[in-house]
């Protein structure tokens, strides 16, 4: 039985089989060589220059509340010299 990974583009990672550790934590997954073809094409989308942001998930929502609060206009102009 194969468990679709919901993508935020649109279509589905399909996995056969998910690979766990001794506590049960999923560290891997079995999926079809055509859906490795899909998976990389996704990958290629975020630049190496900004993969590290998706790795460091504290760093990753402090970006988006930023991006949140500039949105609602809540801004402030920052004085370089004074930092």
């Amino acid at each position: 039985m194969t468990t679709p990974i919901k993508q935020r583009r649109g279509g589905l990672i399909r996995v056969k089989q998910y690979i766990t550790d001794t506590k049960g934590h999923k560290v891997a997954a079995v999926i079809e060589i055509e859906e490795l073809t899909r998976l990389k094409a996704m990958i290629d989308i975020i630049p190496t220059s900004e993969a590290w942001l998706y790795k460091n998930k504290e760093a990753l929502e402090s970006v988006r509340r930023g991006l949140k609060d500039a949105a609602k206009g809540r801004i402030t102009k920052l004085k370089i010299d004074e930092l």
